[in-house]
C-alpha cells in the first residue's frame, strides 16, 4: 500500500457547488476539515463519520473520509466510503480507482479488476492515482492467473512512471507467471530480477541487453516455469523463429501439464500458414486443456487455411461457446459463414464482432 495524498485531490474533484451549500448547513463538516488540516487524523475520522451520518449526500466528505481511511490502512472502512462515493458520483473515475485499490488490498480480485478497468476506461485520473491504480491492476491480474494482462498493465506503468517502486520485480514476477511479486531473498528473487530487467530492456529498445539477460535466465534456471517461454517470445519478436520454436519445445518439457507453450507453437505455425503443424500443436494443447477457447480458434483458422469450411465452422463454434466475448472468433466466423453461403450467419457474427471489439477497445475519455 502506497501513500497517495488523496485528500488534496478530493476538493478539486467534488461536485461543483456542493461543498459551499452543505458545509454551511452542518458545522461538524467544518470541524472535520479543520481537524484534518491540523493533522489530527483520528479526530478528523470521527468528525467525518458524524457529519456523513447527518448528511450522507456530502460528496466531498466521502472523498476525504475514504482517503483518510485508506492512508490509515483501514481498507474495509475505506471500501465502504468509496462505495458510497461511487453511488453519488458514478461518472468520476477517481472514486472507481480508489474503490478498486481498496478491493485489491482486501483480496477481492474480481471486483478490484472490474472497478480499476472501469476507472481507466473513463480516463482523466490524476497521475499519482493512475500510477498506483495501474500497479494494483497488474497485481490483481497476476492473482487472477492473467499473465498477459498483468504484463500489459506493468508495461504501461513502466512507460508512464519508469521509476515506480518495485516495478522491475513486479514485471519479472508477471513474466514468470507468478501470482505474487517475489520478495527479496526468496527462492525466485534472482530469477525474477533477471526476467524483469530483461523485459525493461526490451521496452527501452535495448535488444542486446535483453538477449543477454533472457539467455542468462535460461542458463541459470533451465527448469524454472516460463523461463524458456520468456526467451522464446523475445526471439520470435526478433524474427528468430527456429530458436523461438526450440525454446517453446523446451518449455513443454519443463511444464508438461501446461498448454501455454503448445498454444504458442500453434500460433507460430499458423503465422507461417502451416495448417498441419498448427493442428498438431493444438491437439497437444487440447489434450491438456480441453476447454480452452483459444485452441479451437487456432484450429478453426487452420481449417480455413485448408478451406475445410465445415471443420472450421465446427471448431469455431466450439471456440465461440467457450469464449463468447472474443472478437477474433466472431471475425473468423464471418469468413466461414460467407464461404458456406450463409448470409444470415455472417450478419449475426458481424454484429457480435462489432459488440465484442468495442468492449475490448473502450474509448478513452479526456480529463475534464
Amino acid at each position: 500500500m502506497r501513500s497517495l495524498a488523496i485528500a488534496g485531490l478530493c476538493c478539486a474533484l467534488a461536485a461543483p457547488g456542493y461543498l459551499a451549500a452543505q458545509s454551511a448547513a452542518a458545522p461538524s463538516k467544518d470541524k472535520a476539515m479543520q481537524a484534518q488540516a491540523a493533522g489530527d487524523d483520528a479526530l478528523a475520522e470521527s468528525l467525518y463519520s458524524k457529519a456523513l451520518a447527518q448528511d450522507p449526500g456530502w460528496t466531498e466528505g466521502w472523498w476525504k473520509y475514504g482517503g483518510l481511511l485508506y492512508e490509515a490502512r483501514k481498507f474495509q472502512a475505506a471500501d465502504d466510503a468509496f462505495t458510497h462515493l461511487t453511488r453519488l458520483a458514478p461518472a468520476n473515475p477517481l472514486g472507481l480507482a480508489m474503490l478498486g485499490m481498496c478491493e485489491y488490498e482486501l483480496g477481492d480480485w474480481s471486483n478490484a479488476s472490474l472497478h480499476l478497468n472501469k476507472a481507466f476506461a473513463r480516463g482523466g485520473l490524476p497521475e499519482g492515482i493512475a500510477n498506483g491504480a495501474m500497479y494494483d491492476l497488474g497485481l490483481t491480474l497476476m492473482r487472477q492467473h492473467n499473465r498477459n494482462g498483468a504484463l500489459i498493465a506493468f508495461r504501461l506503468l513502466q512507460h508512464n512512471a519508469p521509476a515506480f517502486p518495485n516495478l522491475v520485480p513486479a514485471i519479472g514476477s508477471a513474466e514468470l507467471g507468478l501470482q505474487q511479486v517475489a520478495q527479496p531473498g526468496s527462492a525466485n528473487s534472482s530469477a525474477v530480477m533477471l526476467a524483469g530487467q530483461a523485459a525493461v530492456a526490451v521496452l527501452n529498445l535495448k535488444s542486446d541487453d535483453a538477449d543477454r539477460l533472457y539467455r542468462q535466465l535460461v542458463q541459470q534456471y533451465p527448469t524454472l516455469p516460463n523461463a524458456h517461454l520468456c526467451l522464446a517470445l523475445f526471439l520470435e519478436n526478433l524474427g528468430k523463429h527456429a530458436e523461438a520454436e526450440a525454446e517453446l519445445k523446451a518449455e513443454t518439457t519443463v511444464r508438461p501439464g501446461s498448454p501455454d507453450a503448445w498454444i504458442w507453437l500453434a500460433r507460430l505455425a499458423l503465422a507461417r500458414r502451416d495448417a498441419a503443424a498448427t493442428l498438431s500443436n493444438v491437439s497437444q494443447a487440447v489434450r491438456i486443456s480441453p476447454n480452452d477457447g483459444v485452441c479451437f480458434l487456432l484450429s478453426g483458422r487452420a481449417y480455413i487455411l485448408q478451406q475445410q469450411w465445415n471443420k472450421a465452422l465446427n471448431d469455431l463454434q466450439k471456440a465461440e461457446a467457450l469464449a463468447p466475448n472474443s472478437y477474433e472468433v466472431h471475425h473468423a466466423l464471418i469468413s466461414v459463414y460467407s464461404e458456406l453461403h450463409d448470409p444470415q450467419g455472417a450478419d449475426a457474427e458481424r454484429k457480435l464482432f462489432a459488440q465484442t471489439f468495442s468492449l475490448s477497445h473502450p474509448p478513452q475519455t479526456e480529463a475534464q
